[in-house]
């Protein structure tokens, strides 16, 4: 998905990909993240927040919500992290990265809620009364009082396959009448997602049905007297998608693949944030119609196309079509094509660039600084075993 404007806008992050791996540094089935690139995409992510006048947190789950990355984005100009689960929440409060959502996507268990609390969460997002009544308790027993964002949807909005949840538009007037009495919890906003989708004739991002549902959330809370501090709009926010939030009202963004240069807008046009993440790992076997790469890594959303391919500077020519996995299959290989005008040999480098959700992935993590300057260092490998 993201190969071509990698191999033009980022190829010393291939071949660096490429010589890791040949030279024994990392192993196959490791993700490559170019630290340069990664610290100033994050910078113009966050100078274009300011000027608009928004508010970040940023998303590591991609990454593989690794504190060192947390802090590399905090260091960046973006301080607080948006936890997807529990678990990202306390992986990076434990290792001091401040948290700036939780919940969203993912509710913490009823007994985790104490645990939450004592982060110092900025904002806790629910999608019911019963986890606002589970909150509440919680933070009366703490001494604490915690803002939360509701959750909304409507009929006819987006929902991703095993993402859904939330308090339904039509009922949120009354929900809101029963939260407010709640002790230790106060509403200061809403959150939806995704809210922007890409429009691929275009090739813009435009406003789902999520983000009007949104904007209607906050109409309805301000009747009732709450005063709205945010409407948290995630989904693809970069650059690119900043002024136009701005402009629909919303106050807060999530970046996650705009860190590193991969949200779909990034695979139509050039946009300023630079492509900052590969793919690398090895060719293992070949049979009668393929040759097969050691996997791990593979997301079944990844949209990938295809792989370079070779074990010197010449992999940046050397392009084959790869087969993208059923997601009912375990990804111990994946099949790339026979080449016909290059030969691949067992044990030569594979570079992907697709989208990815390195946390739901068993693969290694290789951060690397210098490879805009010519002089990639290896600083850190996160190792899955």
């Amino acid at each position: 998905m993201f190969l071509d404007v990698t191999k033009r806008r980022n190829p010393a992050l291939i071949f660096t990909g490429a010589a890791l791996h040949q030279q024994g540094d990392i192993p196959p089935n490791t993700y490559v993240i170019d630290v340069d690139s990664l610290r100033e995409n994050t910078k113009k992510i966050s100078d274009a927040a300011n000027k608009y006048d928004l508010e970040l947190y940023f998303m590591s789950k991609q990454l593989g919500r690794l504190p060192k990355i947390a802090k590399i984005m905090a260091d960046s100009g973006i301080g607080k992290a948006v936890a997807v689960d529990f678990d990202e929440g306390k992986l990076l409060a434990d290792h001091g990265i401040p948290i700036g959502n939780v919940g969203h996507l993912v509710q913490p268990g009823k007994n985790q809620w104490k645990e939450v609390l004592s982060w110092e969460p900025e904002v806790v997002t629910v999608f019911s009364y019963e986890r606002a009544k589970q909150l509440s308790e919680a933070a009366v027993s703490s001494g604490v009082n915690q803002d939360i964002l509701l959750k909304v949807f409507n009929t006819g909005d987006n929902a991703y396959e095993g993402q859904e949840g939330g308090i339904l538009i039509g009922n949120l007037s009354q929900m809101v009448d029963r939260i407010a009495k709640l002790e230790g919890v106060t509403i200061v906003g809403i959150t939806s997602f995704p809210n922007l989708q890409l429009d691929i004739e275009r090739e813009e991002m435009t406003p789902t049905n999520n983000l009007y549902t949104l904007l209607e959330a906050k109409r309805i809370l301000m009747e009732k007297g709450i005063d709205v501090k945010q409407v948290n709009a995630p989904s693809s926010t970069s650059s690119e998608t900043i002024p136009l939030l701005a402009k629909y009202g919303v106050t807060h963004g999530e970046p996650g693949h705009g860190l590193t240069g991969t949200t779909p807008m990034h695979a139509c046009r050039d946009l300023c944030e630079t492509p900052a993440i590969v793919y690398a790992t090895e060719v293992s076997h070949r049979t009668e119609s393929n040759y097969h790469v050691i996997a791990g890594g593979y997301y079944s959303r990844s949209n990938m196309k295809g792989c370079l391919v070779g074990h010197n500077k010449e992999i940046i020519h050397q392009y084959v079509a790869a087969e993208q996995n059923s997601p009912e299959m375990i990804d111990y290989y994946g099949a790339i094509g026979y080449p016909e005008d290059f030969e691949i040999l067992i044990g030569d480098t594979a570079i992907f660039a697709f989208r990815t959700q390195i946390f739901v992935t068993r693969s290694h993590v290789a951060l690397v600084e210098g490879i805009q300057t010519g002089k990639p260092r290896l600083i850190h490998l996160e190792r899955k075993w």
